[in-house]
């Protein structure tokens, strides 16, 4: 037993399966919510977060949108990244509390505003100049961050700001001064704590239906291929989890384990240890294949190619139709070698075990519906303990189980389900089909309820896999 076979057996086991059960959830749902993210942004879509596990947050960046340069009036430090613009109407109604409120400089309640923003519990004010001097010093006084901006570019953020996230930030330029900016429409990349899932929020997809960058407002199409895009890399990552499964360890070929007597590989002379290369036209890689390729020639002749020490050479045996029970019709016990797989080996195993992979759920469902078969669901203990069994069994077994993991997350979001992508794309099929959409804020409430559901059964499926573990 290697010392990782050792480690992996022993009590401490867990702090290796636990993470790299983690490791393997996290690049296949990472893959899966890139998909979703390239496509919106190729179509215009404004992803106001991409997120790998869920809330609370554990560290984020914002990254892209626009920046606009800023004067700082406050001297207190500006902490106020990720907060909503608001562009505030005067309403003293209005909920400002966490909000980067933007005021025109030349406004005659400047001041007044500004002190309402500041008892709303508001993050920070943004000021468009000009400003009078008494303006400045009593903004400058205030309990919140306060910026001021050029005219033309409060403007633009009147057109960039709805609904959009934004940051007061500081850096240092080529000169070693400190410069205050505003970014706004940037993505926020976090990594959260619950190390399980992840997800791609887009503007316009729960809610500001109309605002600019929203997903509603693109063509059905789009949203479509927005739709598919996650599910898509699910397909494109599983050959390659196969293929590097295959080049770790894989069959490489078939040895010849033992001889019956007077079977019709004893009379053509084959011995124990010789290497199956070849049966009349056909290679031979796995036991499988020998016994393909065995059923092909019953009854006739047939050319053996065996590898012998260091030559080859060629046997002729006849395979029996109706062989003794237990013998085989060529009457060999074969045993498969085991090693890194060629990558002219390895590249078709993978697409073929791909397709046989997006095979396996639809006949799994079909098998239970039929009755035939039980249908077994794991939530996410579940995963994490088989990928631990995995790890017991080398990496090439990890990769194999993340391949299946990968296809069937990708077929599972593609189910006609509120919320998951597959139920989003019946509402564009539906607009293709009839040229008729449904509201986007019935469509939305239609969703979140579909995701209440699937939470709920995801956690009852979870509490019978802790169940199930205790009592095992």
């Amino acid at each position: 037993m290697s010392p990782l076979e050792a480690l992996l057996n022993s009590e401490a086991g867990l702090l290796v399966t636990l993470p790299l059960a983690l490791a393997v959830l996290s690049v296949i749902v990472f893959v899966h919510e890139l998909g979703h993210f390239v496509a919106a942004r190729r179509f215009g879509v404004h992803v106001k977060e991409f997120a790998i596990g869920f809330p609370p947050r554990l560290k984020s960046v914002l990254r892209g949108g626009n920046a606009y340069p800023a004067v700082r009036l406050t001297q207190d430090p500006i902490d106020v990244s990720g907060r909503l613009v608001r562009l505030w109407s005067g309403d003293p109604a209005s909920n400002l509390a966490r909000a980067i409120v933007v005021l025109d400089g030349d406004g005659p309640y400047l001041r007044a505003d500004a002190a309402h923003a500041a008892a709303s519990s508001a993050a920070g004010v943004i000021v468009a100049e000009p400003l009078a001097i008494d303006d400045v010093a009593d903004l400058a006084a205030m309990p919140i961050p306060v910026i001021a901006v050029s005219r033309a570019d409060a403007g633009a953020m009147r057109t960039d700001a709805a609904g959009r996230e934004a940051a007061i930030n500081t850096r240092r330029n080529r000169d070693g001064k400190v410069e205050t900016y505003v970014r706004i429409g940037a993505t926020r990349f976090a990594l959260n704590v619950v190390p399980l899932g992840g997800y791609v929020r887009m503007t316009g997809e729960n809610d500001e239906f109309d605002a600019p960058g929203s997903f509603m407002t693109r063509p059905a199409w789009q949203r479509g291929v927005i739709l598919l895009a996650g599910p898509l890399m699910n397909v494109l990552l599983t050959p390659l989890f196969f293929l590097v499964a295959a080049m770790i360890a894989d069959v490489t070929g078939s040895l010849v384990a033992g001889v019956v007597p007077n079977s019709p590989a004893a009379a053509a002379g084959l011995q124990e240890g010789d290497q199956l290369l070849r049966i009349d036209d056909r290679d031979i890689v796995s036991p499988a294949d020998v016994r393909d390729a065995v059923r092909a020639a019953a009854g006739r002749d047939a050319t053996i190619v065996v590898k012998r020490q260091d030559s080859e050479l060629a046997v002729v045996a006849t395979p029996r139709l109706n062989p003794p029970p237990g013998e085989g019709a060529l009457g060999i016990l074969l045993r498969a070698t085991v090693g890194p797989a060629p990558i002219h080996v390895a590249v078709p195993r993978a697409f073929q075990r791909t397709w046989d992979a997006l095979l396996l759920l639809p006949r799994v469902i079909g098998e239970a519906i039929a009755g035939t078969q039980p249908l077994e669901m794991a939530g996410p203990v579940g995963i994490v303990q088989t990928v631990g069994v995995a790890a017991r069994q080398g990496p090439e077994i990890v990769f194999i189980l993340a391949a299946f993991l990968t296809a069937q997350i990708g077929l599972l979001n593609l189910a006609p389900w509120p919320g998951l992508d597959g139920g989003r794309l019946i509402f564009v099929l539906v607009e293709l089909l009839t040229g008729r959409r449904v509201p986007p804020r019935r469509e939305a409430a239609f969703h979140f309820v579909g995701i209440m559901v699937l939470l709920t059964l995801v956690l009852v499926i979870t509490v019978g896999d802790v169940q199930r573990i205790a009592g095992a």
